[in-house]
């Protein structure tokens, strides 16, 4: 090219620039986005041999309450271990997402986590599961916390379970416990709260808790469970109606554990939503893993009849248990 061209092309793009230059507007600063609070969406892996898993099903779209917690279910996830974690009853859990329980749950499915709200009438951060009557107690009954052990689950969580022995000379309901997570020397660490699985619990009997540590603290070497509520049956609550569990049996079922029996309804009423709590021991008589469920809304159980139940769970560690126990109870 000659030199002539050359000089001429570089001139034009000089000028080029420089307009450019001239012309661009200097960037103007944008604003930082604004910050979404996000909803919570933990992961929860229950623990192998827990419960049965839960089917696949469509998500019925709740009404949402005006801060909701969700869940979104990953790998592993099951209806009892997501309730375990935030301190519902399972019936609260599947009415609140139009679930069913002989569904199983599917990978990305979203829940809804039922909350008490002040306009509710519950107290901020308790849960007001379906059945339970939440009520101010200053002073919880006298009873008697037995057999609280800790399990570690495979992604390096801790469960606490035990249970709440009925000690009085009446029947109770709405019983709550802390569970705290503390050293060597008695120093707490971390707690967190759970509804024994009862609404109600008979003199003598006794109601299994859990509670899923996800991540536990660095130090830890025992828990401190302390008992939060206990309140005796009142006309509020007087809806429960125990049932008798007659001709209870157990046996292994390949990976699981099935109890099956009768429900006699000895009460005099009629009753329905017939929830069944199996709770497993093993030969020291520590809980292995329970599971509350709720039979079939439909089933009404008339005064003086009996009613089948079967129940498959797996417990906690690889020897089969040693006993189990069945609590039974209706609404009139």
């Amino acid at each position: 090219m000659p030199w002539s061209a050359r000089v001429a092309l570089l001139l034009v793009f000089v000028l080029t620039t420089a307009c450019q230059a001239i012309v661009t507007p200097p960037p103007t600063a944008t604003p930082p986005p604004t910050t979404t609070p996000t909803l919570r969406t933990t992961a929860v892996l229950s623990p192998s041999g827990f419960l049965t898993p839960i089917p696949p099903t469509a998500t019925l779209t709740p009404t949402p309450s005006p801060t909701p917690v969700v869940h979104i279910v990953v790998q592993g996830d099951t209806l009892f271990g997501i309730a375990l974690e935030y301190g519902v009853s399972m019936d609260a859990l599947v009415q609140a997402n139009g679930l069913d329980v002989n569904q199983y749950l599917s990978i990305g499915q979203v829940l809804v986590i039922p909350m008490a709200t002040e306009e509710e009438g519950g107290e901020l951060g308790m849960v007001a599961p379906v059945g339970h009557m939440i009520l101010a107690t200053p002073t919880p009954l006298p009873l008697e916390i037995v057999g609280a052990t800790l399990y570690q689950t495979p992604v390096d969580g801790v469960w606490c379970m035990g249970e709440v022995a009925n000690t009085t000379d009446g029947p109770i309901t709405n019983i709550q416990v802390q569970v705290t997570l503390v050293t060597a020397d008695g120093i707490p660490l971390q707690a967190s709260t759970a509804l024994a699985a009862a609404d109600y619990l008979a003199p003598g009997a006794r109601a299994p808790f859990a509670v899923l540590f996800k991540a536990p603290p660095t130090g830890y070497a025992d828990i401190r469970v302390n008992l939060l509520r206990g309140e005796a049956v009142s006309a509020i609550t007087a809806s429960f109606v125990p049932l008798d569990v007659v001709q209870p049996t157990g046996a292994v079922s390949g990976p699981q554990y099935r109890v099956a029996g009768l429900l006699v309804n000895n009460s005099g009423v009629a009753v329905n939503r017939i929830a069944v709590v199996v709770t497993l021991y093993d030969v020291d008589g520590k809980v292995i893993g329970y599971r509350q469920t709720v039979l079939d809304d439909e089933i009404v159980l008339p005064a003086g009849q009996s009613q089948e139940f079967k129940i498959l769970l797996m417990p906690q560690g690889l020897e089969p248990p040693a006993s189990f126990q069945v609590l039974s109870w209706g609404v009139r």
